[in-house]
């Protein structure tokens, strides 16, 4: 891999991660400012689950096509 796509490719997902853990935060602080505190927030556990699971397969899916055009360009 080329070292300008690398790191394209890394800042891209780690805003995407920072994202979701942003998400997870301001449903969080939501919970916490209208005095319910932090377990009502625990409701949405499914879906920041599939938020962080829906980021890494896109960043799998992503690395590996990265990964057999590097080598496809070797070759």
């Amino acid at each position: 891999m080329e070292t300008p796509v690398l790191r394209k490719f890394i800042v891209r997902y780690v805003k995407a991660y920072i994202s979701v853990f942003a998400v997870i935060g301001v449903v969080v602080a939501i919970s916490e400012f209208q005095g319910a505190g932090w377990r009502p927030a625990l409701a949405g556990v499914p879906a920041y689950i599939s938020l962080f699971a829906l980021v890494t397969y896109a960043m799998v899916r992503e690395l590996r096509e990265l990964r057999k055009d590097g080598n496809r360009d070797k070759s």
